[in-house]
């Protein structure tokens, strides 16, 4: 049987699949992802840094590609700060979760301190939430952190608990997402990979989404001819 009479026996099954696909695939693509396959994909530095500029290594990650950031020693904390695709309504994301991969070097003896882990802001409020605990030295630490109350605290790491009402307001015009880079009293280096935020499709899913379409396509034309 050929692929175009198997298409035209589907008929308007075929379109009503792709369809589904092309809604399930839509729900899938709210979030965003860096794997720094290429690049530092837009991510910078802040806190206590010497320059608001990601070191990007080709090499090293999670696997892969990874970015860095080197303790300046400036007496600050430094972050990792997300770009602007992980930015704006993230409403879809809330029950979700944030998921990332750390590493630190230090040199000496460790002298490790407690800080928010994860900083988000957005809709006037911020939300700080503590890991349970800090990366490994010169090995990657994966974190899984939920969307949703239970860990997450208004402000800093002393404020109350935040409601799943609070979240959503924060999700729903995310202004800042930072990830603590810095664990050390004194020089250290801290380096980020793989950060999910939401569910964001996989490429076998972009492919079922490209043979719906093209699916489609073919029924709309078999329909006209």
């Amino acid at each position: 049987m050929s692929t175009i009479r198997l298409i035209r026996g589907c008929g308007l099954g075929c379109l009503l699949a792709a369809g589904l696909g092309m809604a399930g695939s839509a729900a899938l693509a709210a979030g965003a992802a860096s794997r720094f396959g290429s690049g530092d994909e837009g991510w910078m530095a802040s806190g206590d840094a010497s320059s608001s500029a990601v070191t990007w290594r080709s090499t090293g990650g999670n696997p892969g590609g990874n970015i860095e950031i080197i303790d300046a020693v400036l007496g600050g904390v430094t972050f990792f700060d997300a770009p602007a695709k992980f930015l704006g309504n993230q409403l879809a994301t809330f029950g979700q979760t944030l998921s990332f991969d750390l590493m630190q070097h230090i040199t000496g003896n460790p002298d490790q301190f407690n800080f928010s882990d994860v900083v988000l802001s957005g809709g006037g409020l911020t939300l700080a939430l503590d890991t349970a605990s800090n990366p490994a030295f010169d090995a990657w630490t994966h974190y899984n952190v939920a969307l949703s109350s239970g860990a997450w605290r208004l402000n800093d790491l002393s404020g109350a608990f935040a409601t799943n009402a609070q979240i959503k307001t924060v999700l729903g015009s995310l202004s800042g997402l930072h990830i603590r880079a810095e664990y050390q009293t004194g020089p250290d280096t801290g380096s980020l990979d793989n950060v999910v935020l939401g569910a964001v499709p996989e490429s076998s899913t972009a492919a079922m989404l490209a043979l719906g379409l093209a699916c489609l396509g073919v029924v709309a034309r078999r329909r006209r001819g």
